[in-house]
């Protein structure tokens, strides 16, 4: 006896938790994600299901599929023109987000059949659970993911990481703080900034650099084109208004987070910290220490 698919149901509720999960990995990555894409995205998550239905391929092939649609689907809800990078990160957060919401509503669903609270609720036949009960787990699970997911971030975004900084032949080395609220991006790279105190810099940074950094960042006629060339306007929007940095590409910077250090491809954001880096030197984006 064969069994029954109904593909407009199993649509939904693929369609469903792929939308769930493409919200919650836009929060927990401070992204901003237009509606339209992730419904766009999470409508060919639906699909993709319930052509799985009807063709049977080999587990490497399956596989392949799999990894591939999951990639167009992040790069469909969250991708951006020049951060192609980030895409590995999407792919990431957004499975393990899957994989934590399909074990709590498991979890939850077995709790609850326990002790009898689905009792009167679930209308489903057989074994099978209702579409009411599914978005009653689906949504008891997404907001545990939620709260879990930000109490991760902040035990992660206290983290002092030691920070060195090469410019002119010369480097120097700061104390950093991660910073996950630190979205700040250079706008023509697209690349994340490190805010690293105008004073901690003044060690290798030429004295019209940094009385431009402090006074008047969009004011470049001092300065000579060898070091002009290395400098980036960076716009910024704070909770005390909209601003600009001075940026500073600078000729290398490392990371080392006490498992070594590593390289990260960043832009020098000048700025006077004063107490808000906790007596650090810089606050430094969370992404890049992944």
């Amino acid at each position: 006896m064969g069994e029954s698919v109904y593909v407009d149901l199993f649509f939904l509720i693929n369609f469903s938790m792929d939308f769930l999960c493409f919200f919650l990995t836009s929060r927990l990555l401070h992204r901003r994600a237009s509606t339209l894409r992730l419904l766009a995205a999470s409508a060919i998550g639906g699909i993709y299901a319930d052509l799985a239905l009807f063709f049977t391929t080999g587990r490497l092939l399956s596989l392949l599929l799999d990894v591939g649609v999951c990639a167009l689907m992040c790069l469909i809800a969250l991708g951006e023109r020049k951060k192609l990078k980030q895409l590995l990160l999407y792919v990431l957060v957004y499975t393990a987000i899957s994989m934590a919401l399909g074990g709590i509503m498991t979890a939850l669903f077995s709790i609850f059949n326990r002790t009898s609270i689905l009792d009167g609720v679930d209308a489903s036949e057989g074994d099978g659970i209702s579409v009411w009960t599914f978005f009653l787990l689906a949504l008891i699970s997404g907001i545990l993911t939620l709260l879990g997911g930000r109490f991760f971030r902040k035990r992660t975004a206290q983290t002092r990481v030691s920070l060195s900084v090469s410019y002119g032949g010369r480097t120097i080395r700061l104390s950093a703080l991660t910073d996950s609220g630190n979205l700040l991006r250079e706008p023509l790279s697209g690349k994340p900034c490190i805010v690293a105190d105008v004073g901690a810099m003044e060690k290798i940074l030429p004295r019209e650099i940094i009385f431009a950094a402090k006074h008047h960042p969009t004011s470049l006629e001092k300065i000579s084109p060898m070091h002009a060339k290395s400098l980036r306007m960076i716009p910024t929007n704070t909770a005390t208004g909209r601003g600009i940095l001075l940026g500073l590409r600078a000729e290398k910077i490392t990371v080392d987070d006490g498992r070594g250090e590593k390289t990260v491809d960043a832009t020098i954001a000048l700025s006077e910290l004063g107490t808000s880096a906790d007596g650090t030197d810089a606050l430094l984006p969370s992404e890049l220490l992944i």
